[in-house]
């Protein structure tokens, strides 16, 4: 109200202004009754001015009121783009507490399915849990270290006794989904200490993991990623090592009797105390009627104190071989294509 009454005002006065200012401004100059051309140019002159004057005036304004809407605009734009965002932030952390949730839910009924005592049941919650493991990256370590303690659990008559039996569907499907697992620099190392894992097959990527103590009996690893793996103290005969790869393993004081190591790469592997007996390093020649295949890469493989006795050797490159002597040599089989260490003897020094 008060604003339009000083509109008004200010028109008014504006008109009267137009109307009189000559007069009020000039008065000693400008006649009030017959007026001459003279007086025309004076009233004529201070009239446009004050027109031009009043038009700026109003320019001005409307500039004014234009810049305040479009400040008004824009800070309505930002409280509105704030407000979206504030909005997606919260859409995103409900739809993260839905997934979740979901997760937790598809993880509990996978626990159930595991514990049933129906073979089929339990190998469902195995895959279930594979499943859940690459959905969910936060989850994966927990999947990874139950279904480790799954195979733990059914593998052992104690804690430190591996069964002699083979292993059960179940526990191979949690072997085969660990094999396969996507596997992080930062994951923990695999824990088979102590497992009966008799026929089991290991194919996969088991890098670092420890079979310590473990009956690997008629085990196969045929192909499988075993760098740096700890095999040593293991009981097995009949194990499948056949073009894995398992640079720098251990195999320290164990038994690996009648074991095929046919075309492994197994560079820096320590055969310490091992009993290879029987085992199979040697080259196939196509000329024996056998489909031809490399020997075992032994660079660097230490074989102090290892038993060799009827080990085949036949075409295999020993010459960077460390600890092996000359007498454990000669109870193995070997042939014109086998390459002699460079040095005899050594690695009791070695860890």
């Amino acid at each position: 109200m008060s604003i339009g009454l000083a509109a008004a005002v200010i028109v008014l006065g504006y008109g009267l202004l137009l109307w009189k200012g000559p007069w009020w401004f000039d008065s000693s100059h400008l006649r009030q009754k017959n007026l001459q051309p003279a007086d025309g140019v004076v009233i004529t002159g201070f009239r446009t001015t004050l027109v031009a004057l009043g038009a700026g005036v109003i320019a001005g304004l409307g500039l004014y009121y234009t810049h305040r809407s479009h400040k008004h605009t824009e800070r309505l734009f930002e409280q509105s783009e704030k407000l979206f965002e504030h909005t997606r932030e919260k859409d995103r952390e409900q739809a993260q507490l839905t997934r979740e949730g979901q997760v937790t839910d598809r993880y509990v009924e996978a626990i159930k399915l595991l514990s049933s005592d129906n073979m089929t049941v339990r190998i469902g919650g195995i895959f279930s849990l594979e499943r859940i493991a690459k959905d969910s990256n936060d989850d994966r370590s927990t999947v990874v270290e139950l279904l480790t303690a799954h195979i733990r659990e059914n593998t052992r008559d104690d804690p430190r006794s591996p069964r002699d039996s083979h292993v059960t569907a179940d526990v191979q499907a949690a072997i085969t989904v660990l094999g396969r697992r996507s596997v992080a620099l930062s994951d923990a190392r695999l824990d088979f200490y102590h497992c009966g894992l008799t026929d089991a097959h290991l194919r996969g990527d088991f890098r670092d993991s420890m079979f310590y103590y473990s009956n690997l009996t008629g085990a196969g690893f045929s192909g499988a990623q075993l760098d740096g793996a700890g095999l040593s103290f293991c009981t097995a005969e009949r194990a499948a090592f056949t073009r894995c790869t398992a640079r720098g393993a251990n195999f320290v004081n164990a038994v690996y009797r009648k074991s095929w190591f046919l075309a492994a790469d197994l560079a820096n592997c320590d055969f310490y105390g091992c009993d290879l007996s029987e085992s199979d390093f040697g080259r196939r020649y196509a000329e024996d009627g056998n489909p031809p295949m490399p020997p075992a890469i032994l660079t660097n493989a230490r074989f102090t104190r290892a038993k060799l006795s009827g080990t085949n050797l036949r075409g295999v490159d020993l010459s960077t071989v460390r600890g092996l002597e000359q007498d454990q040599l000669a109870e193995a089989i070997t042939d014109e294509n086998t390459v002699l260490p460079l040095r005899w003897g050594g690695g009791e020094d070695e860890y």
